[in-house]
């Protein structure tokens, strides 16, 4: 699975909301595929009604049974995942190789490989010789550049120095 982005806000008043992404929505569900919405620390299935996407870094979704904007309003905030058809992780082994910077230190490294935890995916980056540990979560990316191979970060301070 991976991220959409985050819902910001109700759409119109029939139960629709708006999906934000920092870092552009890749593909749309199709009607009766679930997305997760993650309440409470866990990824809830909710079955997509209609999907369409109005600017690249936007989604709006709607979803079976919630037909007013009063009942998906206590989604606001909530990240949504998407398991597309056929998606196997491959989107993320095109990103091996690209140069990972954190805004915060300076600091960068090489992305060597992916480990995906429920609802997380860790970027497993060379830094000064040796592995650190980065999730690649939308809330953290700045940007990505994959004509220059690089992704920009602003991570939490003293992330780089847990495994020290």
């Amino acid at each position: 699975m991976r991220s959409i982005g985050r819902i910001t806000k109700t759409y119109g008043f029939d139960g629709a909301v708006v999906v934000k992404s920092k870092t552009g929505i890749t593909g749309e569900p199709e009607q009766g595929e679930p997305v997760f919405v993650v309440t409470d620390g866990i990824p809830v299935p909710f079955f997509t009604r209609e999907a369409f996407s109005p600017a690249p870094d936007t989604l709006i979704l709607s979803f079976d049974d919630y037909l007013t904007a009063e009942s998906v309003v206590h989604l606001r905030g909530c990240e949504v995942l998407y398991e597309g058809a056929g998606e196997s992780g491959d989107d993320l082994m095109a990103l091996k190789g690209f140069t990972l910077t954190d805004t915060t230190t300076g600091l960068s490294g090489i992305i060597d490989d992916f480990m995906q935890n429920p609802g997380q995916v860790i970027a497993v980056t060379i830094i000064k010789g040796r592995e650190v540990y980065i999730p690649l979560h939308t809330d953290l990316i700045v940007s990505v550049d994959r004509g220059q191979r690089a992704i920009t970060m602003t991570l939490p301070v003293g992330l780089l120095s847990l495994n020290d």
